[in-house]
């Protein structure tokens, strides 16, 4: 029983390993590209989820009179907390950070802030 359950957890963590290699390398040295239709897809797996993840904390942690200094302050340390998708998070807000900063200053729901930003779909 016990040498089953090593050999399932090893068969696992190896497909998932195997899986996290093949997302590096087709992220690597790529940013996130925008596309020329106005109706477009989320580019990156998990990066829809990731941007309405980091805009709800950062929605939350801001009051209504957030000055834009503050809300660069609150999106600079959002990614630390997203674990392992904590790099794509970075060059996201990198990316995005002024047109982020404008988003969050309205009251805009997280998953209108990335349709609006083509991140996920509208």
């Amino acid at each position: 029983m016990l040498r089953s359950i090593i050999l399932v957890t090893l068969l696992i963590s190896s497909v998932c390993a195997f899986q996290w290699e093949m997302y590096k390398e087709e992220f690597n040295g790529n940013e996130i590209e925008e596309g020329s239709s106005d109706n477009q897809t989320e580019q990156l797996p998990g990066m829809c989820w990731a941007c309405k993840w980091a805009m709800k904390k950062v929605k939350r942690q801001i009051s209504n009179g957030a000055t834009p200094e503050d809300i660069k302050k609150k999106l600079s340390m959002v990614c630390d907390e997203i674990g392992f998708l904590k790099s794509l998070c970075r060059k996201f807000v990198a990316k995005y950070t002024d047109t982020l900063v404008e988003e969050l200053s309205t009251t805009d729901d997280a998953r209108t802030i990335c349709a609006n930003i083509s991140v996920c779909k509208k």
